[in-house]
């Protein structure tokens, strides 16, 4: 059976938008914000007792900040894969109503990168730090 856009499995979580806005510092630092709203449907049961940001959108939303270092630096096909999730730790909630506050150290060799990330809530506590590894590569039809 012959791939098609709707058999083509999906490279990123769509159409979860994990990045309000990213700002380029330097040629080796990103910094992103989310604000993440208890009204988003993506929370509502996960933990219904005590409602979090997931963890895996913390992730979601270093990657896409990633992406946007990577299109701003190697060019707007170009996009980061993910290939090693070397740690994460998740050390505080980020919580309704925070803005989800990641800073992320960039080391590129070639079409390889080493990305540390810092990731904090509205109070400034550390919510998680994650080291991962990308490569570079073209975007096909992203």
């Amino acid at each position: 059976m012959p791939e098609t856009p709707a058999t083509r499995p999906r490279r990123r979580a769509a159409p979860l938008a994990a990045v309000d806005g990213v700002t380029l510092v330097g040629d080796t630092e990103v910094i992103a914000v989310k604000a993440v709203h208890a009204a988003d449907p993506y929370l509502e049961g996960h933990y219904p007792e005590f409602t979090i940001y997931p963890g895996v959108f913390v992730m979601e939303s270093v990657n896409q900040a990633v992406d946007e270092y990577v299109a701003r630096r190697f060019g707007a096909g170009r996009i980061a894969d993910l290939t090693t999730v070397r740690s994460v730790r998740f050390t505080t909630p980020v919580l309704p109503g925070d803005t989800l506050q990641v800073s992320c150290t960039i080391l590129a060799d070639g079409d390889v990168l080493t990305v540390n990330a810092s990731c904090r809530n509205s109070a400034g506590a550390t919510a998680a730090k994650l080291r991962l590894a990308y490569g570079v590569v073209d975007g096909g039809g992203r």
